[in-house]
Formats: C-alpha cells, structure tokens, sequence
C-alpha cells in the first residue's frame, strides 16, 4: 500500500473475532474519496475500499467489553492489594513488600488504561452491498473523532438532507403505499419459481 496517499486514521488493532489458527490484524485508512480498510493476517493484506458516495451508514453500538475487563483484571488488583497490604502491616517484611507493589503496578496499569480510554463500542459500516465490521473502532471516543473527520466528506460526495426531508423519507418509507393490490399467486400453469 502507498502510504503516501493515505492518512491513518486508526491504529492497527486484533478484531473482536478471534480464531486459534490466525490473528489478523485490522486499521482504517483515509484515501482521497473512499475509506480504505486493512486486513493483515499472516503474510497477506486484504483490502476493502468504500466510497464515500456509497456508504449509507455507519452504526455506533456501546457494549460491555470495558466492564467485563474491569471484573476480569479487579479480582486480581484485589488479591495483590490485599498482599500489599499484609506486608506492609508485618514488620521486616521488604521482599513481600516489593513483590507485592509490583504485582499491584501490573494490575493497576491494565485497569487504568481500560477506564481512561472510555466506553467501548462495535462500529459498522453499511452500504448498498454488504455491512462490514470495522474492528479498528473499538472506543466510542476514538470512533467519534474519526467520524467528526469523515463524516464532511461524505456529505461532500453525497449531498446532506435537511432534518425535514429525513423525516418525510421516513414517513413515506414507513408507510404502506396507497392503491396497491396484493400480490397474486402465479397460474397453476406457470413452473415453480426456485430461490
């Protein structure tokens, strides 16, 4: 890839799926009419490119990802705080003392980090043809600065809609069409149709 004509807008990052054989690595990509999004696994590259005038929508969903990690890496800052404080209440005791403030360290570092980055979130991106996973969007704070940066330029590609169009649209695709008849069943002469 031409690094060249890209701006990085994500980092790259494992996806939520995981699989025992291969890890595969993901980031997101800024090119001058389309988002580029790289797939590395192995020793291979895939890329996806998606048109800004093609991108219907990109979906935000906050999950609970932060909050299991902080239950999966409190029980353990539970423990070693809890040796901490042992050793420090026995006396002499300098070699419990220092373990235990490393293993506290350790275990405190991965629970701060977690919390400082914020909600995590699943990011998609819909077109006409397919809904793609974007991995790389995994914090809502990063996803929304990496919206506030996209999100002029599809609306360059594709025009904007002002709140009351969007709601007529809306309206009229909700409601069912006037006049219509139903559908009827194919002659018995007719052959079967196979999907």
């Amino acid at each position: 890839m031409d690094e060249a004509n890209y701006k990085r807008l994500t980092r790259e990052r494992t996806p939520r799926q995981f699989t025992i054989a291969t890890v595969s690595r993901v980031s997101l990509w800024l090119g001058g009419d389309h988002l580029l999004l790289v797939e590395r696994s192995g020793f291979t590259e895939t890329y996806k490119r998606f048109y800004f005038r093609d991108i219907q929508a990109i979906t935000i969903q906050k999950t609970s990802r932060r909050s299991v990690w902080n239950g999966v890496l409190a029980v353990p800052l539970a423990i070693c705080l809890f040796g901490l404080v042992v050793s420090l209440t026995s006396p002499r005791n300098t070699t419990g003392m220092v373990v235990s403030s490393i293993l506290v360290t350790l275990t405190l570092i991965p629970f701060l980090l977690n919390n400082l980055r914020g909600p995590a979130c699943a990011c998609q991106l819909r077109t006409a043809v397919q809904t793609e996973d974007l991995g790389s969007l995994s914090r809502v704070r990063q996803t929304q600065k990496v919206l506030e940066k996209i999100r002029p330029l599809i609306v360059a590609a594709q025009g904007s809609l002002s709140p009351e169009e969007v709601a007529a649209r809306m309206h009229q695709a909700a409601s069912p069409q006037l006049g219509a008849t139903p559908t009827e069943a194919p002659p018995a002469s007719a052959p079967p149709v196979l999907s």
